[in-house]
């Protein structure tokens, strides 16, 4: 039986855009960090082939089939019985699940799920294997927090990653455990998202734009995909990023982000800018799992160097170029 419940983003957690605290009360009180993600500069090996095949060949694990998979039916409750007792999933963005519960002695024991972010800098061979897939894992020195990877992709390298905190400790075992239910489902055929028509679920970011969109932009450079709804260009003193995710509608959180609109062509957005930086906030398409939140489709310009140009000049022409290559209703 799969467990649900309603998203509680915060809006001052979403404004700052950090997943970890972006959104109910569990996540408020606590952030921890990601030891499995790399520095945005490793991010996509720095220009290394890019062919898409997954580790073992699974089609289960492509990049396409992760884009639009429901991660919290992967949380099924024979799994989370297996360390305590279950509770409710908590759908966090497209990819990215969390369930907080009870262990078998009833201490508090939370689970937080990404599938597809980078492993840059992991062993692509593993320390261990889970599921027939290589794995790594870290721990807090105080056994407070594990991160286990999962390598699903070597090129570019990605990976599943599911970080356990709680007071309980130790917590990788715990976590083996819920990461091989995990890739069990996955491998089972894990049901995919309800997903709007026209939605942007399914879009590789690092390839929907053309080159010389990117060029105009930042120069010439290599995509650097961070997650599988995210990627990152850097070049020329400036960086720049197009992600795609689920959230409030931009237009709601405009008094509190101190946004204002600006019409980018027949599609209204949200704009914050400051004197070397500029981001673009529009809702695509609705979230039909809540009316709440919608399809948000973000790009951000920064500069490091006055040569880099105006950054909402830049981000606008490439906001222009983007548009007509989303999908519609």
């Amino acid at each position: 039986m799969r467990r649900s419940a309603r998203w509680s983003i915060g809006v001052v957690g979403c404004l700052v855009g950090v997943l970890a605290g972006c959104g109910g009360p569990d996540l408020a009180k606590k952030s921890f960090p990601r030891s499995t993600v790399a520095a945005a500069a490793e991010l996509g090996g720095g220009g290394a082939p890019v062919d898409g095949t997954p580790v073992g060949g699974e089609a289960a694990f492509t990049a396409e089939n992760l884009r639009v998979v429901d991660a919290c039916v992967l949380f099924d409750d024979q799994t989370m019985a297996s360390v305590g007792t279950p509770a409710n999933n908590r759908l966090r963005d497209f990819g990215h699940c969390a369930h907080y519960m009870k262990d078998k002695a009833g201490k508090e024991l939370n689970f937080n799920l990404v599938l597809g972010e980078s492993a840059s800098g992991k062993s692509a061979e593993g320390a261990f294997k889970i599921g027939g897939l290589p794995a790594n894992e870290n721990e807090l020195d105080d056994k407070t927090a594990c991160f286990i990877g999962v390598i699903t992709e070597a090129s570019p390298k990605r990976a599943i990653t599911l970080q356990i905190s709680g007071p309980a400790g130790p917590l990788c075992e715990p976590g083996r455990k819920v990461m091989e239910g995990v890739i069990k489902n996955l491998q089972a055929g894990a049901p995919k998202l309800t997903l709007a028509k026209g939605t942007v679920a399914g879009i590789d970011p690092c390839a929907i734009l053309d080159e010389s969109t990117v060029t105009e932009t930042v120069g010439e450079t290599n995509a650097r995909p961070t997650t599988l709804h995210a990627c990152d260009w850097s070049a020329g003193g400036a960086s720049f990023s197009v992600s795609f995710k689920v959230g409030p509608n931009p237009d709601d959180l405009a008094d509190a982000a101190e946004s204002k609109p600006v019409d980018l062509g027949g599609v209204k957005a949200q704009k914050r800018e400051s004197e070397d930086r500029c981001r673009l906030d529009w809702a695509h398409a609705p979230f039909p799992a809540d009316k709440e939140q919608a399809e948000v489709v973000s790009l951000s310009f920064s500069r490091y160097d006055d040569k880099a140009g105006d950054p909402c000049t830049k981000l606008e022409a490439a906001a222009k170029a983007l548009i007509p290559k989303l999908p519609t209703g």
